[in-house]
């Protein structure tokens, strides 16, 4: 019991710091726009690997800086057949414009899980970056016949600025990390990242796992 009450007091006091972090930062800016149009919310196609989606833990803007913490995170919710989730970033210009061709600065495949949310510690860089998360649907047939797994799905695609003078302070994700191995409450990240019920629906519980990679 004792256990139990020690780790919802951790868990109500990361998210409210996290919570009122999230609604004290001020829209990030990407010159020259404001906003970048790619989409925080990936997936959300027919089919059992593609229909959930992924989820950016950032502002409406979907611009966010991760700051000296270099911090990010996703959401994830349930599914009957859930695959592996694969994080890519590429060095890109303020604006959100990538080389494909260029080698991406950091790409991780995490093993297939429901309802969590992920924190990912990501290298610096001086420079803007493309992150995109996508599920790699079809991961158990074994890809094409060159043995490439594709993906069915459209990513979650955000712009992440470097931490620069003058820049807006990051989200407190340190905080949420701090919750790693244990729970937390759904619905207030629902609210505060203005998701509607086509994002997260009944299907979704009311606790999300906390896991840090």
């Amino acid at each position: 019991m004792v256990r139990f009450q020690l780790v919802t007091v951790l868990t109500s006091a990361v998210l409210s710091a996290l919570l009122t972090s999230l609604l004290s930062t001020p829209v990030l800016e990407a010159a020259p726009r404001n906003s970048f149009p790619g989409r925080r919310v990936g997936g959300g196609t027919r089919g059992e690997c593609a229909a959930r989606p992924v989820v950016h833990l950032v502002p409406v803007s979907n611009v966010f800086a991760p700051g000296a913490a270099r911090l990010i995170a996703l959401l994830e919710g349930p599914s009957p057949q859930p695959q592996p989730l694969e994080i890519t970033l590429r060095s890109a210009s303020a604006d959100g414009n990538a080389d494909p061709d260029a080698a991406p600065l950091m790409q991780k495949q995490l093993p297939a899980a429901v309802n969590r949310v992920v924190v990912l510690s990501i290298p610096a860089a001086a420079v803007p970056m493309l992150w995109e998360s996508s599920y790699r649907c079809g991961a158990d047939g074994g890809g094409d016949e060159f043995g490439f797994i594709t993906t069915s799905a459209p990513p979650a695609r955000s712009l992440l600025l470097p931490n620069a003078e003058n820049q807006p302070e990051p989200f407190d994700l340190a905080a949420l990390k701090a919750a790693c191995g244990s729970s937390t409450p759904l619905a207030p990240l629902k609210a505060t990242l203005q998701l509607d019920d086509d994002v997260i629906d009944d299907s979704w519980p009311e606790q999300v796992t906390v896991q840090c990679f």
